[in-house]
């Protein structure tokens, strides 16, 4: 009767040591879960920083665009001033064929 007992007992045991561990694994991932919660937490604002910036950079990129059109325009019209064709171009009869 005595083996049967011991039998027992160290199912018993072993059980507790099972739930033991198990109790210290949800313990361990409690703990590195709020650690890679907090990093993913930081990393989210860093996005919401960078995207931020991309966006400052994109407005800032098309107000040159802009700009460079301008100057082009500014351009063409001055070598119209320069060739007196445009809109200075005074009277004419017939216009850019004869003097």
């Amino acid at each position: 009767m005595l083996p049967e007992y011991v039998t027992l007992i160290g199912i018993i045991v072993q059980t507790i040591f099972w739930l033991a561990g198990g109790y210290a694994m949800v313990i361990r991932n409690d703990g590195s879960n709020k650690a890679i919660k907090e990093e993913i937490k930081g990393i989210q604002d860093e996005l919401k920083t960078l995207a931020a910036v991309v966006t400052a950079m994109a407005v800032q990129g098309e107000r040159l665009n802009n700009l460079s059109q301008r100057m082009n325009m500014i351009d063409v019209r001055m070598d119209d001033v320069v060739r007196k064709e445009g809109w200075v171009s005074g009277r004419r009869v017939v216009d850019g064929e004869y003097p």
